[in-house]
């Protein structure tokens, strides 16, 4: 399957992602990734930052003595993790479509990067792309916001408010198309106010039809882990999908 461009929404706000988001989902779960996809891996061990947005994930993994390879579709966010990950070889490609020579131990795909794979079909397409680049027994962990979470977060709206930029937020879920959408007005000042609008979309999957497609993408040994009722996190419905080759 061939997609027209790599996906580059959080381009616009790269700097807001690097500086707000990109490090919150590592301080809160790092844990729960060594505890899971990390935990039978050796010092030194190929990982695959998946979605590594601005690179926080992939520093941390590189510090604790893990050969990382990190991979984006978007160019800013790229920028970032250049600067936060210096010592990990990072690869502008887009989740549905790479592919890359080299096998790894385990392959990390994390914040519910994959909400925003619009559709099954492209999510089974990377599902094939992870198991094509793993290792026999290789380790494949991702999480995804499910109705419960998506009910418990993505509503109302949110500001971040600083002499020289503000962010305003509106999300809103419909569970009757299952789709998420955040709409985002960012302000930056140099000289002036230039105002850049964002529209972010996640979709919501059934945990069922996950199952179904890491089955037919024959990954094995598939294990669920409920963020807030199995790691006692305060993220309800966010669940982890731990898998093998």
């Amino acid at each position: 399957m061939l997609f027209a461009a790599r996906y580059s929404d959080y381009d616009p706000i790269a700097w807001f992602y690097n500086r707000y988001w990109g490090n919150a989902f590592v301080t809160q779960f790092y844990d729960v990734i060594e505890r899971t996809a990390l935990a039978r891996l050796a010092k030194g061990a190929t990982v695959l930052d998946l979605c590594c947005g601005s690179g926080q994930l992939a520093a941390r993994l590189s510090a604790d003595g893990f050969r990382v390879t990190g991979l984006d579709g978007s160019a800013g966010l790229l920028r970032f993790a250049r600067e936060n990950a210096p010592a990990v070889e990072l690869v502008a490609g887009d989740a549905r479509s790479f592919t890359i020579i080299e096998k790894f131990d385990a392959v990390l795909c994390t914040y519910d990067s994959l909400n925003h794979v619009p559709d099954l079909m492209q999510l089974a397409s990377v599902f094939n792309n992870v198991y094509a680049c793993l290792r026999k027994e290789g380790q494949f962990l991702f999480d995804l916001n499910m109705e419960e979470g998506f009910k418990a977060r993505w509503h109302g709206a949110s500001s971040v408010i600083e002499p020289d930029h503000v962010l305003a937020t509106n999300a809103s879920y419909d569970s009757a198309s299952r789709q998420a959408t955040m709409a985002i007005a960012a302000f930056t000042f140099e000289k002036r106010w230039k105002r850049t609008d964002v529209r972010l979309v996640e979709r919501c999957y059934p945990r069922e039809d996950i199952m179904a497609r890491l089955s037919k993408s024959l990954f094995r040994n598939v294990k669920t882990f409920d963020a807030q009722r199995d790691f006692a996190k305060a993220d309800a419905g966010r669940t982890f999908f731990l898998s093998n080759k």
